[in-house]
C-alpha cells in the first residue's frame, strides 16, 4: 500500500530519439527531494500527448494518476498547463503500459535520469524542436503579413469602440460565447438557484483543424472567475438578483457564493450524497450521464424530489468536440429525454465531458434550451487515495466564488461532511444551478 506524501510531477519534454523511440522527461518533487526521469512511452500515448499542442514555453504538471473510462474503454490522465496565474487542465487517453510506468515512477521503482543519458535525451529534444524547419521558414516569411493583419483587426476594434462610446462587445465581434449568471432564491424549495443565461453568435462552418483549435477546457473559467465583477441589482421579497459581467466567457459566481456539483452519476452512491446534502441544508447540482440513468432510475428521482438540480453530462461521456453537430445534438437529446422521463422537468444545464467544448457544442446545447456549465475548482477527487486528500484541497484554494467539480466516488462521499463544514465556516451561500 502506498503511503501519502506530497508528490509533484512536471513534464519537462516530449520527443523521439533518432532511432524513433518515444520518450518523456519528468521532474519529480517529493518531500524536498528533486529528481528527473526519462521514460520510454508507447506510440499511442505519445500521439495523445502530442495532440495537446506545444508542450514547451509553459509550466506543465502531469498527473501521477490515471483513471479507467468505461465509456471509451480506455485509460486517461491529465496535464495542467500553467501560464502566469492561468491553469488549464487537458486530458489525454493513455495505454495500460503508460499507467504502469507512471505507477512505478510514483512508487520510486525507476532509476533517476543520469548524466550518461544526456546525449540520448538531447537527441529526442532536438527532434522535438526541429521536426519542420521548412515550415518554420515559411512561417517566418509570412510574419510581416500576419503582423499587418493583426494591426488591421485591432484598428477596426478601436474604430468600433469609438463609434459605440467604448461599449463594443468584443466577445461578440470575435465570435465567442458570453455568459451571464444570476442568483435568486427559489421560494418553493428555499434554496438559492443560480441561473445561467448565455448569448451566442451565429455558428460558422469550420474545418476539423479549426474546430480542434477552438476547443477550450473547463479550468479556463478560472481566468474569467478572477475577473468577475458582480453587482446586486435588485433585492425583493427574498430574491437577490446578481448580474455577472456579460463579456466574460462561460460561467462564474460572485465572490460570496459557492457551488458543489457532482459529475458522472447517477450511481449507487447518489442517494447517500443527497442525504448528506439534505441534512446540511445544502443545495447541489448533479450532472448525469444518460447511460447511467437507466441503471439507477430511483437515484434520479430521489435527487430531483429532494430539490437538487439535475443536468445533462452527455449520453455516453464521449469527447463531444470530435462529433459532428448532428451527432452532438442527438447525443444531448438522448440523455435529456432519459432524465426528463423520470424528473418530469426540462433539463436546462449541460456539462461537457472532460470540459472539452467548442462553438458547435455550445450551439447544440443552446438549441435544446440548455446552458453550458463548467467549473473553476477541481480537487481531482477521482484521483484521491483517501478522503483527507480531497478535504486538503479545499483548505488550500480560495473558496469564494468557487464552482467545485466532484464525482460520485466513495472517497468523495466520506469527505463531503468535512467539505461542507469547512465551506460553511467561510460564511458563503451555497447555490445550485438551473
Amino acid at each position: 500500500m502506498e503511503t501519502y506524501s506530497t508528490q509533484v510531477m512536471e513534464l519537462l519534454s516530449l520527443g523521439r530519439t533518432s532511432s524513433g523511440v518515444s520518450q518523456i522527461k519528468i521532474a519529480v518533487t517529493q518531500d524536498d527531494k528533486y529528481a528527473t526521469y526519462v521514460i520510454e512511452i508507447d506510440e499511442f500515448t505519445f500521439l495523445e500527448l502530442e495532440a495537446l499542442g506545444p508542450l514547451h514555453g509553459d509550466r506543465i504538471r502531469i498527473s501521477p494518476y490515471s483513471k479507467w473510462d468505461p465509456y471509451r474503454n480506455s485509460y486517461y490522465s491529465s496535464i495542467i498547463r500553467s501560464t502566469g496565474s492561468i491553469r488549464v487542465p487537458l486530458y489525454f487517453a493513455c495505454s495500460e503500459a503508460y499507467v504502469h510506468r507512471i505507477k512505478q515512477l510514483r512508487q520510486g521503482e525507476l532509476p533517476p535520469y543520469s548524466p550518461d543519458e544526456k546525449g540520448r535525451m538531447d537527441e529526442a529534444d532536438d527532434q522535438k524542436t526541429s521536426n519542420h524547419p521548412k515550415l518554420r521558414s515559411r512561417f517566418s516569411a509570412r510574419l510581416p503579413k500576419i503582423a499587418v493583419a493583426i494591426l488591421i483587426v485591432f484598428g477596426l476594434l478601436a474604430i468600433l469602440s469609438i463609434a459605440t462610446g467604448g461599449k463594443v462587445d468584443s466577445a461578440r465581434i470575435l465570435g465567442g460565447q458570453v455568459a451571464k449568471a444570476t442568483v435568486s432564491h427559489d421560494d418553493s424549495k428555499s434554496i438559492p438557484i443560480a441561473h445561467a443565461a448565455s448569448s451566442t453568435t451565429g455558428n460558422k462552418s469550420m474545418t476539423e483543424a479549426s474546430q480542434a483549435a477552438e476547443v477550450v477546457t473547463a479550468d479556463q473559467a478560472v481566468m474569467a472567475q478572477d475577473q468577475v465583477q458582480s453587482e446586486a441589482r435588485e433585492e425583493q421579497s427574498g430574491f437577490t438578483i446578481i448580474d455577472v459581467d456579460e463579456e466574460k466567457k462561460f460561467f462564474g459566481l460572485p465572490k460570496n457564493y459557492v457551488a458543489l456539483t457532482f459529475d458522472d452519476g447517477p450511481s449507487k452512491l447518489t442517494k447517500e450524497i443527497v442525504d448528506i446534502l439534505t441534512k446540511q441544508d445544502v443545495p447541489a447540482t448533479f450532472l448525469f450521464v444518460g447511460q447511467n440513468v437507466s441503471h439507477h432510475k430511483e437515484a434520479v428521482t430521489y435527487a430531483s424530489n429532494h430539490g437538487m438540480s439535475i443536468g445533462n453530462h452527455s449520453w455516453d461521456h464521449s469527447v463531444m468536440t470530435k462529433f459532428t453537430l448532428q451527432e452532438q445534438s442527438e447525443n444531448l437529446s438522448k440523455a435529456s429525454k432519459a432524465i426528463e422521463a423520470l424528473t418530469h422537468t426540462p433539463v436546462t444545464l449541460f456539462r461537457p465531458p472532460y470540459g472539452a467544448v467548442n462553438d458547435d457544442l455550445v450551439s447544440a446545447a443552446d438549441k435544446q434550451e440548455m446552458k453550458t456549465l463548467l467549473w473553476n475548482r477541481d480537487p481531482e477527487d477521482w484521483n484521491a487515495k483517501n478522503p483527507d486528500d480531497i478535504v486538503r484541497y479545499f483548505h488550500h484554494v480560495e473558496a469564494a466564488g468557487g464552482i467545485y467539480v466532484l464525482h460520485e466516488d466513495k472517497n468523495t462521499l466520506e469527505a463531503l461532511p468535512s467539505i461542507i463544514k469547512y465551506l460553511k465556516g467561510k460564511d458563503l451561500t451555497f447555490v445550485a444551478f438551473k
